[in-house]
């Protein structure tokens, strides 16, 4: 029998989606599956929509107190009895052999990780395979900095945690866990998670489906926060991180890294309507004195 696989997808006010989402995962042609849904406090009918699946033996139903996305995320990592983690946003749905496809390339590649393209879709057009990645396996620490470059630096990056399947172990024995950022918490932990990792696969097509919504957390924050704010806060915690556990390579690559936060910053700025001049005053204050500031004019080496 394959491995199993344990699928965490946090849950709140989603009863629109969650049914679209589940279904999806489910039936994928992966069987052996332990899906973990963490209802994190919600108001609205999305445990009822849950509900009629928990007579289905893979499903585990954990119902929280509302703590956030990162909290239930790390309750479901914690609870996952699987060889391998796989994560899915509840307003998502997957392609039916995502899991399969990512299992197989994993096993044949010997990756601790694999990683699958996506499809953007909006309400009027589905955007397919958006980070145009090719299938390739890549040794991290050959080219720490090429990886960076081919892989972060891009004109479309891929640093979501959901379209990846982790070996869980990896993930466990490395400490690594979601921080409770609005925005940013699955990147921050993918590069926090990065140094634990040796070989990555990577598998081409869109088999992920990103469902873009007005009213999605991401767009709401960009509405109402600072986004420079929150990448200021999430670069030091990963400059933090590589620091304390003597991350020589990964600290090396900062640079790069302060620039896709900035390039962050400006779209998700752009996304809420902000002006150039709001973004650059938000920028100076947010960055000031900050390690994201240092890096990105080479005050560090």
């Amino acid at each position: 029998m394959d491995n199993l696989i344990s699928v965490v997808i946090p849950c709140y006010n989603v009863e629109n989606y969650i049914v679209k989402c589940l279904e999806s995962v489910l039936s994928q042609s992966h069987g052996n599956l332990e899906v973990i849904v963490v209802n994190d406090g919600s108001t609205d009918g999305t445990a009822d929509r849950i509900k009629p699946y928990l007579t289905d033996k893979r499903v585990v139903y954990m119902n929280r107190p509302n703590a956030g996305v990162s909290a239930a995320r790390n309750a479901g990592t914690d609870a996952a009895r699987g060889d391998f983690l796989a994560f899915a946003d509840s307003d998502d749905f997957l392609a039916p052999d995502m899991y399969e496809r990512l299992y197989a390339a994993v096993r044949e590649a010997g990756a601790d990780t694999a990683v699958c393209d996506y499809n953007l879709v909006y309400e009027d057009r589905t955007v397919t395979a958006y980070s145009q990645i090719r299938d390739e396996t890549t040794d991290v620490y050959d080219d720490v900095y090429g990886y960076f470059m081919k892989y972060c630096a891009c004109a479309r990056p891929n640093n979501y945690i959901w379209t990846r399947l982790y070996k869980t172990e990896i993930v466990k024995k490395s400490g690594v866990r979601f921080e409770p950022y609005r925005i940013g918490d699955d990147t921050l932990f993918n590069f926090k998670l990065l140094p634990h990792i040796r070989r990555v696969v990577f598998v081409a097509g869109g088999l992920y489906n990103y469902l873009q919504r007005s009213d999605s957390n991401v767009y709401t924050f960009a509405n109402k926060g600072n986004p420079a704010e929150v990448y200021a806060d999430t670069f030091q915690a990963l400059a933090d991180y590589y620091r304390e556990n003597d991350c020589k390579e990964f600290l090396a690559v900062l640079p790069i890294h302060a620039f896709t936060r900035l390039r962050s910053v400006f779209f998700y700025s752009r996304l809420a309507g902000q002006s150039d001049d709001e973004i650059l005053s938000n920028l100076a204050s947010a960055f000031k004195e900050r390690d994201i500031y240092r890096y990105l004019t080479g005050a560090v080496s």
